[in-house]
């Protein structure tokens, strides 16, 4: 059986991550590019990567299965663009791109080719319970979705100052980087967005002027479902709560619980499931193995490359409202 040859594109925390959990749950060839030369060195000793190169030209030298991309925002089309022909599939981290100008080139370079975005609440199991709940109808229509989430940035993200997070031309801020999941999980529960209106500011984090705090209301589902999503970088619990509202009952996802409920009327409290992940691997885990069935034919990508234009446009209408005016999505 062929081994699957895997490039990871830049080994910072989430590239890292991600080469882990393709190692765990895949048991693939790695390879990896980063141009610090000490990083690089570290990470291919500590998980025993043969091919560790500088640059992507050196690594590009070869064919690979699969490129997973890891770099800031504004160069995932140019480094897509230039990996396609040298491989069958491409996992592209969040969030696409900084500017809806570079996806007519990224479109044209992967014809043909598997494109995954990266955004991986999609992959949860909690996600996918609450989808298949509303897509079976068991809370009615869906007409209400409230999500409220946060952690404390220095925290988890220690280096945030020194990292693509300091500007929002590299993908910077609270919009492109956890605001974005949360729209996009959304769009996956309800559908796609009408208009959004976002209000956002910098209000706590040090060291940066780009937004840490974010409010975004919305209408989705063609008008049907309308959308509240609150979010900052910067308070002491790291916990989100998505709780989608129908006519006949609701249904909530609870991380760092890794867990979902269902409320239908008439019932007199919620009832959860069990935990469903135990540690954040296991979850890279699932999503490096719905990634490699998906190169493999075996099923769908989770967030296909339209699905995240479509939350590209949300993002970018998202910086554009900045409180003051609601902006249609046309995407």
């Amino acid at each position: 059986m062929h081994q699957l040859s895997i490039l990871v594109v830049g080994v910072g925390s989430i590239g890292e991550r991600h080469l882990r959990c393709f190692q765990q749950a895949v048991g693939c060839e790695i390879g990896l590019v980063e141009s610090y030369d000490s990083r690089r060195n570290d990470v291919a000793v500590r998980y025993g990567i043969k091919h560790a190169y500088a640059n992507l030209d050196e690594a590009c030298r070869r064919d690979w299965d699969a490129a997973v991309i890891c770099t800031p925002a504004n160069l995932h089309v140019d480094h897509a663009v230039q990996l396609a022909p040298h491989c069958r599939g491409l996992l592209i981290e969040k969030p696409l791109a900084t500017k809806m100008e570079d996806i007519s080139r990224l479109r044209t370079a992967v014809v043909g080719k598997l494109v995954q975005i990266a955004y991986v609440y999609r992959v949860h199991p909690a996600i996918d319970a609450v989808r298949k709940l509303i897509q079976a109808g068991e809370i009615g229509e869906p007409l209400q979705v409230t999500s409220v989430s946060g952690q404390h940035f220095p925290t988890f993200r220690p280096a945030y100052r020194e990292i693509y997070y300091n500007d929002r031309r590299t993908g910077g801020g609270a919009i492109q980087d956890a605001l974005t999941h949360m729209a996009n999980a959304v769009q996956y529960l309800v559908g796609r967005y009408d208009w959004i209106y976002a209000d956002y500011d910098h209000q706590c984090l040090e060291g940066v002027t780009v937004e840490d705090t974010v409010n975004l209301v919305a209408r989705a589902g063609r008008g049907k479902t309308m959308v509240s999503i609150a979010m900052n970088q910067f308070m002491a619990p790291n916990e989100l709560r998505l709780q989608v509202n129908g006519t006949a009952g609701s249904v909530r996802v609870e991380l760092p619980e890794h867990r979902y409920g269902v409320f239908k009327r008439g019932a007199s409290e919620w009832t959860f499931s069990p935990t469903l992940i135990t540690e954040r691997d296991e979850w890279f885990q699932i999503q490096a193995s719905s990634f490699v069935d998906a190169l493999e034919g075996r099923a769908e990508p989770t967030c296909p490359l339209d699905d995240a234009v479509h939350t590209l446009a949300v993002n970018l209408a998202a910086l554009e409202s900045a409180g003051e005016k609601r902006v249609p999505i046309t995407s």
